[in-house]
């Protein structure tokens, strides 16, 4: 039963319910046990570190739900994760989707919808409520180091539009969806996980541009937002105030200008450009000075205690006004009466349902996604009646954020299923080798180039030796401008399972790619 509203609370649970804490391992831990039995923790978020298999996360959730119950709060909790879909899924069965910009490329509301419904299905079957997507940042810095393609794409109206859908998609499975980064990572350099980015426009062209997206999100109901540590030097107190922990953004844009009333979440409050700035436990009381409702605290059990703590001495000392905590547990209350409540127990059995019809989905958003960016002398199809070769190199997580470490073995598995003989080569000196016969049919596997200038020096050189090469750029479209003069370009946006399976249908010749590139690549034409 979820209470009505704060004043049946003591300050140790309010405070509790602003607090959401990530932990180690697969199963509840003592340090898990501790902060919600003795310092009322009232949610949780899932990392891909807490998942192995569907029955061990339902159970998992289980267990949580009833030790927050019966030991801890009493009040229902919100279990996130950020299945985002692409390299930023935090559930990897095979079922999850491909990336936001695969979906920008599809240009398709009604996909968005229906892939918001799918991820939502698995994850309420699990009992996780509460969703960290859509993406609605506007990626168009070709430097991002860690949106990229978990953005629809550059264009602000395209990026609102399939956000809504895909938000709307989820709410209407129980799930909470939480827009992000707000008031927008697109434009950055910089990733704030490492230290604070700076966005310096101004206030037109933010509110042309960053704030579009989130703006129609609101207008149509979404749920939640979540802030993002980068400065706005035309919006924030100072320049280097991180927007998270300012009034200006999250009172006077967002809830007075922008009028959203939902749920106002923080980024994790141990990334580097809030710990190594104002520091996580005073960051944790300044975004709730700021207007801020849920304070993410990820990582280190020690630096949870310590942020909680300094909520509490903050109140009791008279510098956060508890009418401030109280207006956010209502809203915190509001929002688990309406999503939580009534939720349904985790079982595996029901996302097993739920998970025939994600893969069903993201099949469908790879199809429509897929993008041939150049095909100059009509090189595909292949055939399978000769040699495939993929050349490629491993890649390491572009982000913290992100889950996966690409494998040009992924590719290769995949092609064999079509019928390709393949084998695998890494990429080596480009002037010296590999070399292939001359009936062989050439893949480079392209993964983040832009920051792998060897990789760029030997795709040009086998483009130019090898009669039938074709380049799969398996994330980043911004690669085609490290080989602007490509013959065959192919990009997947992400190498997802159901990603790769269609690739190899495309390049058999069974699945026509119709997907267009939703953002610039300077120097690159197609």
């Amino acid at each position: 039963m979820v209470p009505t509203d704060a004043s049946e609370m003591d300050l140790a649970t309010k405070v509790g319910q602003l607090f959401v804490v990530g932990f180690d391992g697969t199963a509840l831990t003592a340090d898990l046990r501790t902060l919600i039995t003795e310092r009322q923790c009232g949610n949780v978020v899932y990392f891909s570190r807490n998942v192995e298999t569907p029955t061990q996360v339902a159970t998992l959730t289980d267990r949580l739900r009833r030790l927050v119950l019966e030991e801890g709060p009493g009040v229902p909790p919100f279990v996130m994760a950020d299945q985002e879909g692409g390299v930023v899924s935090r559930l990897g069965w095979g079922t999850e989707l491909p990336s936001q910009m695969c979906i920008g490329a599809s240009g398709d509301p009604t996909l968005a919808r229906t892939a918001g419904e799918a991820v939502a299905g698995e994850l309420a079957a699990l009992g996780i409520n509460f969703n960290l997507a859509p993406v609605l940042d506007v990626n168009n810095n070709p430097r991002n180091p860690v949106i990229g393609v978990r953005s629809f794409g550059e264009d602000p109206e395209r990026v609102g539009e399939l956000g809504v859908e895909l938000a709307l998609g989820m709410q209407s499975r129980g799930v909470i969806a939480c827009g992000k980064h707000f008031p927008g990572h697109g434009d950055t350099s910089a990733d704030s996980h490492h230290e604070l980015p700076v966005v310096d426009h101004d206030r037109e062209r933010l509110a042309a541009v960053e704030f579009a997206p989130f703006r129609r999100a609101i207008d149509a109901g979404l749920d939640a937002i979540m802030t993002t540590h980068v400065s706005f030097p035309a919006i924030t107190e100072t320049p280097s105030t991180p927007a998270t922990v300012s009034a200006a953004v999250q009172r006077r844009v967002l809830r007075d200008e922008l009028g959203f009333d939902g749920l106002l979440v923080t980024d994790g409050m141990e990334m580097r450009a809030i710990a190594e700035t104002v520091g996580t436990p005073e960051g944790c009381v300044r975004a709730l000075e700021a207007g801020c409702d849920l304070l993410l605290v990820c990582h280190t059990p020690e630096t949870q205690a310590d942020a909680i703590d300094a909520v509490i001495d903050a109140v009791e000392s008279g510098r956060l006004d508890e009418a401030t905590i109280d207006t956010a547990v209502d809203r915190i209350l509001r929002y688990k009466r309406r999503r939580v409540s009534d939720s349904r127990s985790p079982s595996a059995p029901c996302w097993a349902d739920a998970a025939d019809r994600s893969a069903e989905t993201a099949r469908a958003i790879a199809a429509r996604g897929i993008t041939l960016a150049r095909d100059r002398d009509d090189t595909l199809p292949f055939t399978t009646d000769r040699p495939l070769r993929v050349v490629g190199s491993s890649g390491g997580r572009g982000s913290p954020a992100e889950d996966d470490e690409f494998e040009p073995s992924l590719i290769a598995e995949s092609l064999a299923t079509v019928g390709f003989d393949v084998t695998c080569h890494e990429f080596d000196d480009p002037l010296e080798g590999p070399s292939f016969d001359d009936d062989a049919q050439v893949i480079a596997a392209v993964d983040d180039a832009t920051a792998d200038e060897s990789q760029a020096t030997a795709v040009s050189a086998l483009d130019d030796r090898t009669s039938r090469f074709a380049a799969v750029l398996v994330r980043n479209p911004y690669d085609l401008s490290t080989v602007p003069d490509i013959s065959t370009a192919v990009v997947t946006y992400d190498y997802t399972p159901a990603t790769r399976a269609v690739l190899g249908e495309v390049l058999v010749g069974e699945t026509t790619p119709t997907g267009q590139l939703p953002v610039t690549v300077p120097g690159f034409a197609d």
